[in-house]
């Protein structure tokens, strides 16, 4: 049986994004799938996406749709579980060893990093992940940490940026408030897509 649930998300930081996220998890697998809407430098820009994972949070594929001044860009990642990624279907040794793929649009990808570490209150966990960024839709390699601080809160930083934020997630790792940066305004049972 697949539970499912939907979330919606505001970026209260400049009130010019939002995102629909549905988390789905089976006995064999956990999809993130979802819709931002942003206005990126006065422009419209739409990213739909979805990163599936195996059951124990280990990401396998992401797909990404993204239409931004008026172009529309398809990428696909694909993890061989070995530690190789493709991209497109192409070899792409640049993010040999990421173990996560952190789309910067959304605050829903934390949950993979989060759930795949299941770190004890007090505990660092490393994780490399391959790091796309917008608006360029560049995929990099970030070394990343996350400190669970207790229960509901995780301290996410990622080395390369120097950006740090404090997180507070549900049950499910996905976040409620992110750094004062995007926050949860609707949650639910949902479907899967």
């Amino acid at each position: 049986m697949t539970k499912v649930r939907e979330v919606v998300w505001r970026r209260v930081v400049d009130d010019l994004s939002f995102e629909h996220a549905v988390l789905a998890r089976a006995a064999d697998a956990v999809t993130i799938a979802g819709t931002v809407l942003a206005a990126e430098q006065d422009a419209p820009l739409r990213l739909d996406y979805a990163v599936d994972c195996d059951a124990a949070w280990r990401t396998r594929r992401a797909t990404l749709d993204f239409a931004y001044a008026g172009a529309r860009t398809t990428k696909v990642l694909e993890h061989d579980g070995a530690g190789g990624w493709r991209i497109d279907g192409r070899p792409a040794a640049a993010l040999a060893g990421c173990t996560d793929v952190d789309i910067g649009l959304t605050p829903s990808t934390n949950a993979v990093a989060i759930n795949r570490l299941r770190l004890a209150a007090g505990e660092t966990g490393a994780a490399k992940a391959a790091w796309v960024r917008f608006p360029a839709l560049e995929i990099v390699a970030a070394e990343q940490s996350y400190q669970r601080i207790d229960d509901r809160h995780y301290r996410y930083r990622n080395a390369d940026s120097g950006f740090e934020a404090v997180v507070e997630v549900d049950e499910d790792g996905l976040p409620i408030d992110y750094a004062d940066i995007w926050r949860r305004i609707a949650e639910g049972p949902g479907s899967p897509r």
